[in-house]
C-alpha cells in the first residue's frame, strides 16, 4: 500500500464511523445507506486504492455487528462485491488534476446513478441463483427482478442523496486544503 497519511487514516475513521452510524440510523428503511456515497468519497481521496476499497468494506463490517446477519456467506460476499463498485466507478469516471481526481458532472450523476442499478442487477441474481426462492429458469430471474422493484428506490433515492453529500463534502474538503496551502504568510 502507498504510504498513508495520518490525515488519510483520520478521515478513514470519520469515513466509517460516518457509514455505520447512517446504517444504524436508517435500518427500517431498506437499502437506504450512506455506503455508496462512502464508497465514492473514498475512490475520489484516498491516493491508495487498497485503503480507499477498504472503507465500504469496513463500514459493513462494523455497522453489521447491530444489524440482522446475512442469510448466508455467499449473499453477504455479494453485497460487499457490490459495494466496492462505487469506488471502481469514482476512480474511473474521475480524472486527476495535480494531486487531487476531479469529476465532472456527468461522472457525478453517474456515480449516483450507476451502484444503485449494479447493486440492484447483483445482488437480486444472486438471490436468485442462490436463494432458492424462485425458479431456476428465465422467467424465475425475472420475477426475483419484479419482486425486488419495490426496494429499488430506496437504494437509488439514499444513492442520489448520500454520494450528493459525499461529493460536497470532498470538496469542500480539496477547497479547504486549497486555501490553507494559498495562504500567504506574514513575517
Amino acid at each position: 500500500m502507498k504510504s498513508v497519511t495520518v490525515r488519510e487514516w483520520m478521515i478513514f475513521v470519520v469515513l466509517v464511523a460516518v457509514g455505520a452510524a447512517g446504517r444504524w440510523i436508517f435500518k427500517d428503511i431498506p437499502n437506504f445507506t450512506p455506503t455508496a456515497g462512502i464508497a465514492v468519497f473514498a475512490g475520489l481521496y484516498f491516493s491508495a486504492p487498497a485503503l480507499a476499497f477498504l472503507a465500504p468494506v469496513a463500514v459493513m463490517v462494523v455497522s453489521n455487528v447491530g444489524l440482522q446477519a446475512y442469510g448466508n456467506w455467499g449473499m453477504l460476499a455479494v453485497v460487499y462485491a457490490a459495494l466496492l463498485f462505487p469506488v471502481l466507478l469514482s476512480r474511473l469516471l474521475s480524472s486527476t488534476e495535480g494531486n487531487r481526481r476531479r469529476l465532472r458532472p456527468l461522472g457525478m450523476l453517474g456515480c449516483g446513478v450507476f451502484p444503485s442499478m449494479f447493486f440492484f442487477l447483483l445482488t437480486n441474481f444472486a438471490v436468485w441463483i442462490g436463494g432458492g426462492l424462485y425458479a431456476p429458469t428465465l422467467a424465475g430471474l425475472a420475477n426475483c427482478y419484479v419482486q425486488a422493484i419495490p426496494f429499488y428506490h430506496y437504494t437509488l433515492i439514499g444513492d442520489l442523496l448520500f454520494v450528493g453529500v459525499a461529493l460536497l463534502s470532498y470538496e469542500a474538503i480539496v477547497h479547504f486544503d486549497r486555501s490553507n496551502q494559498t495562504m500567504a504568510v506574514e513575517s
